[in-house]
């Protein structure tokens, strides 16, 4: 669900869109209810950078644990930084997560920085950490975990299924302690520390994906701490946490329905094939009538997991629209209704996305919770449905349990607000999803890139990035309803 599949931010350009507006108050009644655990007076590590990666520094961050516990076992944070290129300008430091959860920060920063605008370069210290259990920073220690069998299929041999999904969660114990202290607010507490670390009176923060819930979630611990934030490819806050009333055997991908995004998007892409005539390979037809044929055909043999993997990739980046339609096109077709599907795909996880997630969020705790859904979705989604209920099949009788974790409320009185960025079509975080955000937050202001596949870093858009770097340079939020264009279009 909460993949990024990086590509470049183009250069700073101007945005075709309405007249950026100024700062507004917050749109909400911030929240009664009293602040939830902050650092708890856990000492600010101090940094020593070092040159590292050419022009970058690197530095280890030293935190507590358990925040409850400050000034007991502390753990190593891997941190990097690009310099400012402008020093007299230099704003502060604008903090990165680039989403997973699972995604080092560290390595990414090194990947992608240059490829920002130059106006954004040369005003802040670009920094990036990878978050605690990930990468650089106190790894989990899941050994065995990559020779884990196979889940197979939940609807032929459900318990062998789950039986096999909970065998990556098994290895991961052996992580011990650390399992029950790997939640986004543990990571929001580092977040602020790092924050003081750097010198900076507030934070100012990016985040892609994942890195959304990391944003919300700081921007409700610490709201008086909050100078600019920009959630791209945004979350639903209270849907990843725990839902709605009602929800509460919903597995969180159905929470965001998840399956409706990519049903939305696929009949985009069978659309604009059409357009396409001749420059798409699957454009003869009607390509959803010619989809619905391939799916059929796959539903009556076992190709359902291969075809729809295959799919669920395209449609993070318009780029692989392409090679999508050549391969639709030299697939088998049958006429009729598709059989029941058996072998759906199931998205499998790494130990770090898991470890994350399955404390983050609420999920049925049993198997037969996710057979019971698994009936209405697949009738409501066909094709993408199944997948949405048995995403987070993995977390049934995961090991760790971090009671520290946030779960609201996420309406916090801010000083400024949350420039909230989202595709018109993205598979992973919907729309409404933003939509849903920028509501919770009560700030929030929804930025729309007209475009296909998972947050601009897939979607690239001059239009957008210049509106972000006014928004971090200078506190202006684009004008209710603004909408970018994107750089480049599928089927050119």
């Amino acid at each position: 669900m909460k993949r990024v599949l990086l590509a470049a931010l183009l250069l700073l350009t101007a945005c075709s869109a309405p007249q950026a507006a100024t700062v507004p108050a917050p749109a909400s009644k911030p929240a009664e209810a009293p602040p939830a655990m902050g650092t708890n007076g856990a000492a600010v590590p101090t940094l020593r950078w070092t040159s590292c990666h050419g022009q970058f520094q690197c530095a280890a961050a030293s935190v507590p644990l358990s925040y409850r516990a400050p000034k007991g076992t502390a753990i190593t944070l891997s941190v990097i930084r690009l310099p400012a290129s402008d020093p007299g300008r230099r704003l502060g430091s604008l903090f990165f997560n680039f989403g997973g959860p699972g995604t080092d920060g560290v390595g990414e920063l090194t990947r992608f920085a240059a490829r920002y605008p130059e106006e954004l370069r040369a005003r802040f210290d670009l920094v990036s950490f990878d978050p605690r259990g990930i990468g650089g920073s106190a790894p989990v220690s899941c050994p065995g975990a990559d020779q884990a069998p196979p889940a197979g299929s939940p609807l032929r041999q459900p318990d062998a299924f789950f039986a096999a999904s909970a065998a990556t969660g098994k290895a991961c114990a052996a992580s011990g302690a650390l399992l029950d202290h790997l939640s986004t607010a543990n990571v929001a507490r580092d977040l602020e520390l790092l924050r003081r670390a750097v010198g900076d009176a507030a934070l100012n923060f990016y985040g892609y994906s994942y890195g959304t819930y990391l944003g919300g979630t700081y921007a409700n611990l610490f709201p008086d701490k909050v100078r600019a934030m920009v959630l791209d490819g945004t979350l639903d806050l209270v849907a990843n946490a725990t839902g709605k009333p009602g929800q509460e055997k919903a597995p969180v991908d159905v929470r965001a329905d998840v399956a409706g995004a990519q049903q939305q998007e696929l009949d985009q892409f069978f659309a604009v094939c059409a357009a396409a005539g001749p420059k798409c390979a699957f454009s003869a037809g009607d390509p959803k009538q010619r989809f619905a044929g391939i799916f059929a055909h796959a539903s009556r043999g076992s190709g359902v997991a291969s075809l729809m993997k295959t799919v669920d990739s395209a449609l993070y980046q318009s780029g692989r629209w392409k090679r999508l339609a050549q391969t639709l096109a030299a697939m088998p077709s049958d006429p009729g209704a598709a059989a029941p599907v058996l072998d759906p795909y199931v998205p499998t996880h790494s130990p770090g996305f898991l470890a994350v997630q399955c404390v983050d969020s609420d999920n049925p705790a049993s198997a037969a919770d996710y057979t019971a859904l698994a009936a209405r979705e697949s009738t409501r989604q066909p094709y993408f449905g199944l997948s949405a209920v048995y995403s987070m099949a993995q977390c049934v009788g995961w090991p760790g349990h971090d009671e520290d974790r946030y779960t609201g409320p996420w309406n916090r009185a801010r000083k400024n607000p949350v420039l909230v960025l989202n595709n018109r079509f993205d598979p992973a975080t919907p729309l409404h999803n933003a939509e849903a955000t920028a509501a919770e937050l009560g700030d929030g202001r929804v930025l729309v890139v007209d475009g296909y596949g998972h947050t601009s870093l897939d979607v690239p858009s001059a239009c957008a990035s210049a509106a972000v770097v006014r928004y971090l340079a200078d506190l202006a939020v684009p004008a209710a309803g603004t909408t970018c264009a994107p750089d480049t279009i599928p089927f050119p």
